[in-house]
């Protein structure tokens, strides 16, 4: 049962010892140890503290008030006796009521005083300049120093025996709190008075670095007071000399002074006066009559023979209302020296507060400038707020200070505390001053003491704690050793046990633990030996074992993988050669295909264009020129869908025509159960692309958003213009890295939209959704190309692909691509129009036919034979370039078949441009591939695809031979 504490009851030999330890607090107060910036530490509560912890908290209060008189005494601090005596009572108490640690006590105690100390030190008022915070935080560190060393102190061996001599009860009186003590002072004491004195140090540095700054601003407004005096005077001095070599005329000194005040740019005001003081010319004009300025002292002085005169600050009359000011006064000398007039020139003070504005603003604190003159009236200042013009100040009574000073504030007065230093400006014998807040200097101070007053608690409770570790280390050892000793002579069989829990290793403890700890190892050193050993073996096989098993399934799991990797690509590969031999069988399928239509369109159209529209025949014709034509889009549709006119050049066109083309073709493909519906508020736009690539971009995307559909839904295919960039956003944008935003900004683009409620794409997927060979779609039902090659048609039109999907909901592939101009428009001509028949002149220009298929030659040859062209023809390109040769070029035109065997289209155009670069080539083709040209060609307007009629043949020959003629006489000039 805890023994009740009776603070009340008296015990003279502890009376006693608390009036002896507030006797020895007093006198520390005498001696504080000084941190800077008017601040300082006290050691006065250590024995009060002392009294507090060992007799009881009632007799440490009482020290504590005796100590804390000196505060009161001394410095006159009476808000420090209450806090000291509530301190030693409530540290006292929480030790010896609660066992608590003294330092702990001790910050539990400021932690509750700290509104109080907020409310007394910071709100109140009572420290001027921003002291509060720092003092009320000086206190709580002062508090917590003087308690660690009050408990440290009771470790000192002959000062506890002293005190437990007169009835002092010492808390946690054993030998491990008593090494703690001990440590805890060694390392506190030296710590703190070193950064006690560092602080101290550190403070007076700030301080010499405010002189300093003072000084330096004070010399610097001296010499730009001097340089603008110095223009002044200069100013007014040539003014009296162009005025004295003037007529004695007030009409022209008055036009003189008005010329030369627009220059004169430091003066608010310009007078001449006579000798009487009559104001005669001024500028600007005064409209005050009959002005007379004798009565001011430096005029005097200046009709007195004095060369140029500076006056103290005025209350300026002209012009009226305007700002106190600085007069300026030179002679007006006629040649034989004697003085016909003065010049006055008038600056106001403001502009030297201006001055001084700017020069305090290119410096980090805040200084206060003023400059009186003769009279100690105030001139100039950055702060008229503080110091108003020509008020009179007490600051020419003070000397080159270098302290901190009470000076009265004229615009208030009140006083306030300064930083002063002087200088004096010697042409005039003004004072310059320049002042800073006292409270500037407590801020660069601050910089030094408050983290050393920061630091103060950190290293108290990093000592103490250390302290404590290192004594527990030291003494937990014993400890462990007598409990061990007696489980040992209770039951020997727990001795491995024992062994497992001697945790620490020997060579930390001193000598004499360390020994005794290994007689005790030793009595179960085999036994502990074996069951470790044991024990280590089983977790090495167990260990072992596991990662046998987790290799053979990392080995497996690694070779089924690579093993579905290399089955997949070799599964694509064959996907992707069978779809290349598709396409070059479509391809020549198409390109024969192609010469049986040009027949077909070709002789109906002429027989049609023979024959009257009433012939019976006709109806015959036409049918067999329109089932042609049918057929010719079934090839194209075919020649698209297997990717074979790699050499097709980009092409202008609406791009609504090949969305309804492809419209057209997926109706067939989809079933009752998928509703296609088109939006097209584009309007009408133009693309530049390879119009079947696009046709079968937007092919693959209708036929993967149907895939998406296996229960049927709705698909929307719907076109716009992008007038908001802000909107076109979200999803993914193919290629990766590519910025959406930059590529609508940068031009006019239209978005075509394919929107299905299908399944929808998940986010893994969507990443990878434009690889090559990568699809979700079952085996033998997907290449994995579709999207990729779509991806790169829409890149080479300039486009991008942005794609939205939600699972569960659908997905949506946006494709922008760039709008172009309408082109030019240009004379086509129908299967339907009637070619008229004209017989071949002797100036008919000449056309070389190169066709290797002799129906497709034959047909090519009579349409144009039935345009008026004398044709020549030629099986192949060997035998045409053998033609052109033994003609010498005389051709007008050469229509060529663009793949023939030995010599192909391209081959013989190149031939012939290098040789005769006039002669303009004709490419008829019905399919084209790099393979048949050897090389990258591209065609321009010089291409016609079969099949095509008999109109459509002449026509393009026409243009093709009048555009050349249109260029020729350019090409010769």
């Amino acid at each position: 049962m805890k023994a009740a504490l009776h603070p009340w009851k008296l015990d003279v030999p502890a009376a006693l010892a608390a009036l002896v330890a507030g006797g020895l607090g007093f006198g520390l107060n005498v001696f504080p140890l000084p941190i800077g910036s008017d601040l300082h530490l006290i050691f006065a509560p250590i024995f009060p503290l002392i009294i507090a912890l060992t007799f009881g908290p009632l007799y440490g209060m009482v020290a504590a008030l005796l100590a804390g008189l000196a505060t009161v005494w001394l410095w006159g601090h009476g808000l420090a006796l209450p806090f000291l005596a509530a301190q030693a009572f409530v540290v006292g108490w929480c030790v010896r009521r609660w066992k608590w640690r003294a330092l702990f006590a001790d910050a539990v105690f400021w932690i509750g005083v700290s509104p109080l100390l907020y409310l007394l030190h910071v709100r109140s008022g009572v420290y001027p300049d921003g002291l509060g915070p720092a003092v009320a935080f000086k206190y709580v560190v002062n508090g917590l120093l003087c308690t660690t060393l009050a408990d440290a102190s009771l470790g000192w061996l002959a000062f506890g025996r002293l005190l437990a001599k007169y009835g002092a009860r010492l808390p946690e009186n054993t030998m491990a709190a008593r090494l703690t003590r001990v440590l805890t002072l060694v390392a506190v004491v030296p710590a703190c008075a070193l950064a006690a004195w560092y602080a101290y140090a550190a403070s007076n540095q700030k301080e010499q670095e405010v002189r300093a700054e003072l000084t330096t601003q004070t010399r610097f407004v001296v010499n730009v007071l001097s340089d603008k005096l110095l223009a002044a005077r200069q100013d007014v001095t040539l003014l009296a000399d162009r005025l004295s070599e003037m007529p004695d005329d007030p009409a022209a000194v008055a036009h003189r002074l008005q010329r030369y005040h627009q220059h004169a740019f430091l003066f608010e005001t310009i007078l001449v006066a006579d000798t009487a003081g009559n104001v005669i010319a001024s500028s600007p004009v005064v409209s005050e009559p009959q002005l007379n300025v004798a009565g001011y002292p430096h005029l005097q002085a200046v009709l007195s023979g004095q060369n140029v005169v500076i006056s103290d600050g005025l209350r300026c009359p002209v012009p009226a209302g305007k700002d106190p000011c600085i007069a300026f006064a030179a002679p007006i000398l006629l040649p034989d020296g004697s003085v016909r007039g003065v010049v006055e020139g008038r600056m106001t003070t403001t502009q030297l507060s201006r001055l001084l504005a700017i020069s305090a603003a290119n410096w980090s604190e805040p200084f206060h400038l003023v400059v009186l003159d003769r009279q100690s009236q105030i001139l100039a200042t950055n702060r008229p707020d503080l110091f108003p013009p020509l008020a009179k100040t007490k600051l020419s009574d003070i000397r080159a200070y270098d302290r901190a000073l009470w000076l009265p504030i004229p615009a208030s007065g009140q006083e306030a505390r300064f930083w002063v230093w002087q200088e004096r400006e010697p042409e005039t014998g003004w004072q310059c001053y320049a002042l800073v807040s006292f409270a500037v200097v407590h801020e660069r101070a601050a910089t030094v003491f408050i983290p050393f007053l920061l630091a103060i608690p950190f290293v108290l409770f990093v000592v103490a704690w250390a302290s404590g570790v290192t004594v527990r280390r030291v003494m937990r050892p014993l400890d462990e050793l007598t409990a061990t000793a007696r489980v040992l002579a209770a039951d020997p069989g727990q001795a491995p046990a024992i062994l497992n829990g001697q945790t620490a290793p020997a060579t930390h403890l001193p000598a004499e633990i360390a020994h005794l700890k290994e007689a005790f190892q030793t009595m179960a050193m085999q036994v502990g030996k074996t069951l470790n050993r044991l024990r280590a073996t089983n977790i090495e096989l167990e260990i072992a074992r596991q990662r046998l098993e987790d290799a053979r399934d990392n080995l497996e799991r690694e070779l089924a993988a690579r093993t579905a990797e290399i089955e997949r690509r070799e599964e694509a590969r064959l996907r992707s050669q069978k779809l290349e031999l598709m396409g070059h069988l479509t391809g020549g399928i198409a390109h024969n295909f192609n010469n049986l239509l040009t027949v077909i369109l070709s002789y109906s159209s002429l027989e049609l264009s023979r024959r009257a529209p009433d012939d019976p025949a006709c109806k015959g014709l036409q049918s067999i020129r329109r089932a042609a034509e049918r057929g010719r889009d079934l090839v194209k549709q075919l020649m698209a869908y297997s990717r074979a006119s790699e050499a097709s050049s980009a092409l202008c066109f609406p791009l609504h025509d090949a969305l309804r083309t492809v419209q057209g073709m997926v109706e067939r493909l989809f079933n009752e159960e998928i509703e296609l519906t088109t939006n097209f508020t584009a309007g009408e736009v133009f693309v530049c692309a390879i119009p079947q690539e696009l046709e079968q971009v937007f092919l693959n995307l209708l036929v993967n958003a149907r895939d998406a559909m296996p229960n049927g839904g709705s698909i929307c295919l719907e076109t716009a213009l992008v007038t908001d960039v802000a909107t076109e956003t979200g999803g993914v944008v193919f290629p990766a890295g590519s910025r959406l935003e930059d590529f609508l900004a940068a031009q006019p683009v239209v978005r075509i939209s394919v929107r299905d409620t299908g399944t929808g794409i998940p986010p893994e997927v969507m990443a990878r959704l434009c690889e090559p060979f990568f699809t979700t779609k079952e085996q033998h039902k997907g290449t994995g190309l579709g999207l990729s090659t779509a991806l790169g048609t829409i890149t080479s039109a300039g486009g991008l692909l942005r794609v939205e999907s939600e699972v569960g909901k659908g997905t949506t592939f946006h494709v922008y691509l760039p709008v172009v101009n309408q082109p030019a428009a240009t004379v086509t001509t129908s299967g339907a129009q009637r070619l008229s028949f004209l017989k071949p002149s002797a100036q008919a220009r000449r056309v070389l036919v190169v066709e290797d298929d002799p129906e497709v030659r034959a047909t090519v040859s009579a349409a144009l034979l039935a345009g008026g062209f004398a044709v020549v023809e030629a099986r192949d390109g060997q035998a045409a370039w053998n033609l052109i040769q033994q003609q010498s070029g005389r051709f007008d035109l050469v229509v060529t078949d663009v793949r023939m065997p030995n010599v192909n289209g391209v081959q013989l155009a190149s031939s012939i441009w290098e040789t005769y670069p006039a002669l303009p080539v004709l490419f008829i083709s019905g399919y084209t591939d790099k393979q048949d040209t050897g090389q990258s060609f591209a065609f321009r307007d010089n291409l016609i695809y079969k099949p095509f009629t008999a109109a459509e043949i002449v026509e393009k020959v026409k243009s093709m031979m009048d555009k050349n003629t249109a260029e020729q006489p350019t090409k010769v000039g």
